[in-house]
């Protein structure tokens, strides 16, 4: 059903344009650009050196490189390089997307990687755009419009948890910043709001109880709310909660190195990440006693040690647990 209606969104006749576009957050790695632009490829824990190739050229038999791929998170590493190679390899490699993948076809058309790539489309929109023609620029436009449908008829049928939080954020920016969509915001406002009553527990805890997702989670909340304050729109307050509650846990589960502690497949998360996150949401609120998510935190001076301390989940929920888009990735995570 999803390739279906990916087909029936790429016939679509749309507007096309920017009505506003939010403030670019996402953080790319400087080094891991430079190394793009070289042509080597890391993704997952997967080294492939593949000078002078296209990105869509690499990663075909390994499915958890593909989604990195058509999530487009690359183009934070390259907008974070920002010089004119850099420029040309993400423009040469989403009008290469639009080519191959924007008629419906491919593994990137499922809610969650769209959203995705919407958020990181229009970030980076003016860097994709700059010195198109016309031609390119109502491609770029209209390719991103047929996503947004896409999204508005599909995001119902993404996993709870982090997959709808990334659709729903992916619409409300699209929402927000495309000519014509913005009658799609308030049916995700309404949907996020939702989910942050049914998600995001009392503690500021996931049901997966991975830190590094709760801190993707976190960061898309907090992009959403941003953006809605920048349309001059106020943020439904289970949002504005669902942060409030996240924020002192995020900071519980965080080394005295900055990192977070790895649990259940997830990372000590991207440097500067969670502190830039914090920052951005405004919420000083300090861990209380007790457990977070489950997790016990130990501390004396600059050493710290952090437990998991919950009790043994039954064995129907380990067996279907869903544990992230981190979970089987090659690089020292589950």
């Amino acid at each position: 059903m999803h390739r279906w209606h990916a087909r029936r969104a790429s016939r679509a006749k749309l507007p096309t344009g920017f009505v506003s576009q939010p403030e670019p957050r996402s953080i790319g790695l400087y080094a891991k650009g430079r190394q793009l632009i070289a042509g080597n490829f890391l993704f997952s824990g997967y080294l492939i050196e593949a000078p002078g190739e296209s990105i869509w050229s690499i990663g075909a038999e390994a499915p958890h490189v593909i989604d990195e791929l058509q999530g487009c998170s690359w183009l934070d590493d390259l907008a974070a390089v920002g010089d004119a190679k850099a420029r040309a390899r993400a423009q040469a490699w989403v009008f290469e997307w639009i080519d191959l993948y924007g008629n419906g076809t491919g593994p990137g058309w499922t809610p969650d990687l769209t959203g995705r790539r919407l958020i990181r489309w229009i970030n980076h929109g003016f860097l994709i755009m700059r010195g198109k023609d016309r031609e390119a620029t109502d491609r770029f436009f209209l390719s991103l419009a047929r996503q947004t449908l896409f999204l508005s008829r599909r995001w119902k049928t993404a996993r709870p948890g982090l997959p709808r939080f990334e659709a729903l954020t992916g619409m409300i920016y699209a929402g927000l910043s495309l000519e014509g969509m913005s009658g799609h915001v308030d049916q995700a406002i309404a949907a996020l709001e939702a989910d942050c009553q049914t998600q995001v527990d009392a503690q500021g805890g996931i049901p997966t109880r991975n830190p590094e997702e709760l801190l993707d989670v976190f960061t898309l909340l907090t992009w959403a709310a941003q953006a809605l304050n920048e349309s001059d729109r106020h943020p439904p307050e289970a949002l504005i909660a669902a942060i409030s509650r996240i924020a002192p846990t995020l900071r519980a589960l965080r080394h005295t190195d900055g990192g977070l502690a790895r649990f259940h497949g997830g990372g000590r998360g991207i440097e500067g990440r969670l502190d830039h996150a914090l920052a951005s949401s405004g919420i000083k609120t300090r861990p209380a006693e007790g457990l977070h998510m489950g997790y016990a935190r130990l501390q004396a001076g600059r050493t710290n040690i952090i437990v998991d301390a919950s009790r043994s989940e039954p064995a129907r929920w380990i067996e279907g647990r869903a544990f992230g888009r981190h979970a089987y990735q090659g690089s020292g995570r589950i």
